[in-house]
């Protein structure tokens, strides 16, 4: 669940909804075939990777608050209903499923509109949209029993997936580099460098730069996931543009496989 700035009009808030849920159509296809084919699939993840919705402000770049078409409100009942849909999608095909994601910097919700952030970037609706929906299930274990949710403290997320460390984080508290690779490169060595959690990771999967990315190195992978948002603004300026698309993968006692584009 990367990037889907809710609100947004560059790609549309209709075209969005349908675009995700052909993915979600296409992610219970591929569950399908994979086990048809003997890959074991017990547990899914649903990881929110922020900026799912998409502010009111100028915070981010000067013409946004004439470039959305929902208020605050309408964002966030739709991403929290987004995020329950897919719950429910997945709710008949595992024992086990979890919930989880990491905060964006579209998510920060006391930015002004000179991008001055009022308490910490951590008060953020990302996380707050994961709490919300965690509520919600508690409230009715008898069909929910079977989620978990995590939420992280910080800006990153680390778990263990059969018995592979894997690490999430939006990308946006990432610096010192050229471009998206570097950045992100920098950021893990410095991960790694300072015995944090995040640079144990054998398996990273990062958001905020809405292309599709990836680096094998050794034992270690990098994936940057599409977003489901498009920006003309970034397309006028770069030239570069990007298919919207949900990243998907399985994990094993091996390491990573199957990934697709949905």
């Amino acid at each position: 669940m990367a990037d889907w700035q809710l609100g947004k009009k560059d790609f549309g808030v209709e075209n969005t909804i349908k675009r995700y849920d052909v993915a979600l159509q296409d992610a219970v296809n591929r569950i399908k075939d994979l086990r048809r084919i003997g890959v074991e699939i017990d547990e899914i993840y649903m990881i929110g990777l922020g900026d799912l919705t998409e502010n009111c402000t100028a915070a981010f770049y000067d013409s946004q608050p004439f470039n959305v078409s929902l208020s605050l409100i309408e964002q966030y009942a739709l991403a929290r209903s987004m995020i329950m849909k897919t719950v429910e999608t997945f709710l008949p095909l595992a024992d086990k499923l979890v919930l989880a994601g990491v905060p964006g910097n579209h998510g920060e919700m006391s930015r002004s509109s000179k991008g001055q952030v009022y308490t910490n970037r951590l008060d953020n609706s990302d996380t707050m949209h994961l709490q919300i929906c965690q509520e919600i299930m508690n409230a009715n274990p008898e069909r929910y029993g079977k989620v978990s949710v995590e939420i992280p403290d910080g800006f990153h997320q680390v778990m263990k997936i059969k018995g592979k460390t894997c690490a999430w984080t939006h990308g946006h508290m990432t610096g010192g580099g050229s471009n998206p690779e570097a950045k992100i490169e920098n950021w893990w060595k410095g991960q790694m460098y300072g015995h944090l959690p995040s640079g144990q990771a054998e398996i990273l999967v990062t958001g905020h730069y809405h292309h599709l990315r990836s680096k094998y190195q050794g034992n270690r992978a990098w994936f940057q996931s599409p977003s489901l948002d498009k920006s003309i603004d970034f397309t006028e300026r770069s030239g570069l543009w990007s298919h919207p698309a949900v990243l998907t993968f399985t994990v094993n006692n091996k390491g990573w496989a199957n990934l697709e584009l949905l």
